[in-house]
């Protein structure tokens, strides 16, 4: 029987949806033999340690997110401190989950249904000092599709949170994020809380 991976993701907001194919990317590049089941979605209320000290998963591992915002990547990764549990990988892309998308201007242009259209994407070494990365995305996204107005504008923006989560959907390889601290450190616990041995370790 192949190996099968229960995983669950604890939301921090309401657009989490775009870090499955994230999270998705990261396991196969540890174990690309891995059947990956459909995750499950929980929504955290209160602090992070009392939340995981009350969760009761079938999960093999829960994927915890939470922007920095205005904390440091070491700031907000001290929420996890206190976790006494070997199945949390935290999350915590620094600033917003929307920095991990901005790098591949083909996705953000097959999300805007503009598959042709060039847009200007910040550098990997950038995206980190982004101080509103959903907003940089939003605006990439309005650009490829022309910067539409009117009733097309707003049908646009009503359908700008499905069109975030196509970006990560489209972006096929996410190996340049390999080169921002944020998501080394997302691989790095990934790899040691797998509870499968990795054909690549």
């Amino acid at each position: 029987m192949n190996r099968q991976l229960a995983y669950a993701v604890v939301a921090d907001g309401g657009t989490d949806r775009l870090l499955v194919p994230i999270i998705q990317w990261a396991v196969h590049r540890l174990d690309p033999g891995v059947e990956i089941l459909e995750p499950e979605f929980r929504k955290r209320r209160g602090s992070v340690s009392d939340f995981l000290a009350a969760c009761r998963t079938g999960a093999m591992l829960i994927f915890v997110h939470r922007d920095s915002e205005a904390f440091t990547l070491d700031e907000r990764l001290k929420e996890f401190h206190n976790v006494a549990r070997h199945d949390v990988v935290p999350v915590v892309p620094v600033r917003m989950s929307e920095s991990w998308l901005l790098f591949d201007g083909s996705a953000i242009a097959k999300a805007a249904s503009a598959p042709t259209a060039q847009v200007p994407v910040p550098s990997i070494t950038e995206i980190e000092h982004i101080p509103d990365p959903k907003g940089r995305l939003d605006q990439l996204l309005l650009r490829a599709a022309g910067t539409p107005s009117g009733r097309r504008g707003r049908i646009f923006q009503r359908s700008i949170v499905n069109r975030r989560v196509s970006v990560a959907e489209y972006i096929a390889d996410y190996s340049p994020l390999e080169n921002v601290s944020a998501f080394r450190r997302f691989q790095e616990v990934l790899a040691e809380r797998y509870p499968y041995k990795s054909p690549l370790a």
